[in-house]
């Protein structure tokens, strides 16, 4: 049997049990979800591509949340149902209904709050890893959500996780992630401060902002809005190439 055969038996193998998710060939996209900003929806080719995994990365205050709220806000204006998986509860419904976002439609999971300090901490032998212990949790909610079906978007919020912590995380966590979405019209997201994961057909955008000030003077200054500067780093569209665009988001 030839080489090429022999792939394409394999493929067809792993297709009939449904594990072709560790091939690297995409899974064609149900369609598109807007993310509520005209520039970045060009540069995407529409949008976030629905049933895959696709992620915002960027340190605080790059504008990453205000990327999520706008998705959420242009989602459920549609009538689309969304999820946001909160890890650890620091998410702001009145500053999202404020940003257009319609909370009759969202499915706001609310996980345990930390401190900052707490979150940071690198637990010894034998003691209870809380920030571990939440993670879990959080996973577990998105998988739930993503398998019950009906929402057009369910975002998993990792942003106050550290590092070091996701990277524990086996990546056959990530893939059932990718599996339980894959061919569906949900669009699964992720943010955090560091790329975690994203399925072969899914988006990978890098956000990085800078404020925008008004006023002539110290006194009289004030914060009009951000001026981000997204990077994706992949799409269905440019595979393997990188595309940027500047995104002005209000105040």
């Amino acid at each position: 049997m030839s080489l090429p055969r022999s792939r394409a038996h394999l493929e067809a193998l792993l297709q009939a049990r449904r594990l072709d998710g560790t091939l690297a060939g995409r899974v064609p996209a149900t369609g598109v979800l807007s993310t509520g900003l005209p520039e970045l929806d060009t540069t995407l080719g529409g949008g976030w591509p629905r049933g895959h995994v696709s992620e915002i990365v960027g340190p605080a205050s790059s504008g990453r949340t205000r990327v999520l709220v706008s998705t959420l806000a242009s989602a459920t204006s549609r009538g689309d149902v969304a999820a946001w998986i909160d890890t650890v509860d620091r998410g702001d419904p009145a500053g999202a209904a404020a940003a257009g976002v319609r909370l009759s439609h969202v499915l706001w999971v609310r996980g345990m709050p930390l401190s900052p300090g707490v979150l940071a901490l690198r637990p010894r032998r034998g003691d209870p890893d809380l920030t571990h212990t939440v993670v879990q949790r959080a996973i577990k909610a998105a998988h739930l959500v993503a398998q019950a079906g009906g929402f057009g978007v369910v975002a998993l919020d990792l942003c106050d996780i550290p590092a070091f912590v996701l990277r524990q995380i086996p990546s056959s966590t990530w893939l059932r992630l990718h599996r339980a979405i894959e061919g569906r019209e949900t669009m699964l997201v992720m943010l955090a401060a560091e790329p975690i994961t994203r399925s072969a057909g899914g988006v990978s955008l890098r956000v990085q902002g800078r404020p925008r000030w008004e006023g002539e003077t110290a006194r009289s200054c004030r914060l009009a809005g951000m001026d981000c500067a997204m990077r994706v780093v992949s799409s269905r569209s440019a595979e393997g190439t990188t595309r940027e665009v500047q995104v002005a988001l209000a105040g």
